[in-house]
Parts: C-alpha cells; structure tokens; sequence
C-alpha cells in the first residue's frame, strides 16, 4: 500500500495510458491524477477522454467518499495541450465536433459527479485547467498558484469558459479576465468566485486534509442530496426553490441517516457513518 502526500494509504492504484492515474485512499478518497509531466500536465485528448471515462466509474461506486483532482510533479495543469489541439485542425468536421463532445462529456461529469469533487491547485492552471477548478465543487490553491484564461493570446474564443464563468463570478469580472487573458495569483482568484480559499503552499496538503476530514463527518446521502439540490435550483426562480426545499425536507425528515443523525447528537455520540 502507498501513500500520497497527505497520508492517505492507498488499497488500489490505475494507472492508464491516458494520462490519468486514480488512486484509492482511506475514507473513501479517490484521487485523480493529472499526469502529463513533459508539458506540465496540459490536457491531451487521451487525458480529455479518460477523465470523461474514469469520473463516471466512480460516481457509480457507492464506496466513493469524495473525489480529490490532482496534477503529478507539483503542477495541476497549465491548460490545453495545444499540440494535440493544433493537430485537431487537420481533422474533418465530424472528427472535431466528437472531441469537443469528449470535452463536453468531462466537464459534465465533474460538475454533476454525486460526491465533492476538491480540485487542489498547484503552481498552474490556465484555460481548461481554469474552467475545471471551477467545476469542482472545492478548490484548494496555493497562494503563489497563478490562473486565468489566456486562449485570446493565442487566436482561439475560449466558448467553454464563458458558462463556467457566468456560474461563478460578475459579468464584469468574467470580462476582464475573459478580454484582457491576464493570469491572476490564487488569492485574487478566491475573490472571484474561481477558488474556495488559498493557503500558502507549506499548508496545502494539510489544508485538504482538513477538508476530507470534515466530508467524513457528514452523512454520504446527506451531502449527495445537499449538492443534487444545489444543483436543481441553478434551474428554479427564487419562489419555486423555496417550495421545493419544503416538499425535499418533508420526504426527508423520516430518512434513516436522518434519524441515526439526531439520535447520535442527542446521544453525544458519533453518527455511524463517521
């Protein structure tokens, strides 16, 4: 059994040759590696594909806890391998629109994946790389971590970006980095609604594991459901949102982790599941 950077002991480990290696941890922590260390772990095809492959997998595994997002080498991703991209060019119509579908595919599965998904930045993160952190349900950064979009620098309309965006920040804050493709350190990218907090960087590992720490504490369905409702009300006015929590919290209540909950505070004791 290994162990990762933040003690976790490991029962498994798959190592793909997409570029994508998951790691089973303690608490039921699936860690997914991004590992492409030559180019600082930019996203190649094979590694869009194999995230769109491997995250469903353990969405449907009941065992998974939560789902930590990881680049190997101390570098999460420094964005979109633009070889592969330039490469795609060459490629007919049909060719493109099903690679962009894989891409679809990914940023759908980590967005709608049932458990957390923590997403902890290093050094990088730019384009793609951006748009996935923000995805995730919790991202974790290193002060001295830079991001942002720069895909105008390079000739191409970053359309992908602009939903993730519009989900997390100002219009005005999405068009200033959108425009202007300027990176931004993680403390700034925490005031704008891309990153959860940032810490400096000796802290980081500790910092997750405080996060997966409390995630143990908490009921799976709980959570699961708290984050499927979230996820509903994006699609509710104000009024239908509230109407909906009643009716959720009046099929609920009688839930069986529900009731193993309260009795254990009442108790003074740890719920089961802890």
């Amino acid at each position: 059994m290994a162990q990762d950077d933040c003690g976790c002991r490991h029962q498994d480990r798959v190592e793909g040759v997409s570029g994508i290696e998951v790691e089973r941890g303690a608490r039921g922590v699936a860690t997914v590696w991004l590992s492409n260390p030559r180019r600082l772990n930019a996203l190649s095809d094979r590694m869009v594909i194999g995230l769109g492959e491997e995250l469903p997998r353990l969405a449907a595994d009941q065992t998974c806890r939560a789902i930590v997002l990881r680049g190997r080498g101390g570098v999460f991703c420094a964005g979109r391998d633009l070889a592969d991209l330039k490469a795609l060019q060459a490629s007919d119509t049909e060719a493109i629109r099903a690679m962009y579908g894989h891409m679809q595919r990914m940023n759908e599965v980590i967005y709608d994946s049932p458990q957390p998904v923590i997403s902890v930045i290093e050094k990088y993160a730019f384009g793609i790389a951006t748009m996935i952190a923000t995805w995730t349900d919790i991202a974790i950064a290193e002060e001295n971590a830079e991001l942002g979009y720069p895909e105008v620098h390079h000739g191409i309309t970053p359309y992908g970006a602009v939903p993730t965006m519009l989900n997390a920040m100002s219009q005005k804050a999405m068009m200033d980095l959108l425009l202007t493709g300027r990176r931004v350190k993680a403390p700034e990218a925490v005031r704008l609604g891309i990153l959860t907090r940032a810490v400096p960087a000796e802290r980081l590992d500790a910092e997750l594991e405080a996060v997966l720490e409390h995630l143990s504490r908490g009921s799976a369905a709980a959570i699961r459901n708290s984050k499927q409702f979230v996820r509903e009300c994006e699609t509710l006015s104000y009024r239908q949102g509230m109407a909906a929590a009643t009716e959720r919290h009046v099929q609920g209540l009688a839930n069986p982790e529900t009731k193993q909950g309260l009795a254990a505070f009442a108790d003074k004791k740890k719920a089961g599941w802890s």
